[in-house]
């Protein structure tokens, strides 16, 4: 059973934020996704499941827009 966290952590999207206090939320949640510009989006625990916990959340459409926007800044001005 270790492993298998082990590998599912391994596999989740980098911005997905663990809740450690869900008492804070309106609905609960075992997470919520931060990304780089600061924005933060709290997806259903079915999203949160199925795409952000695995490898799906390489063509997640917020995944990737953050990683555009990253490697612009990191390209500096033109």
């Amino acid at each position: 059973m270790g492993r298998e966290r082990a590998t599912r952590q391994a596999e989740a999207c980098p911005f997905l934020v663990p809740v450690m206090a869900d008492w804070l939320w309106l609905r609960p949640t075992s997470a919520y996704c931060r990304h780089p510009d600061g924005r933060v989006r709290v997806p259903a625990a079915a999203t949160i499941d199925c795409i952000c916990m695995t490898a799906a959340h390489l063509v997640c459409a917020g995944y990737l827009e953050s990683l555009d926007r990253a490697a612009a800044r990191a390209a500096g001005p033109a």
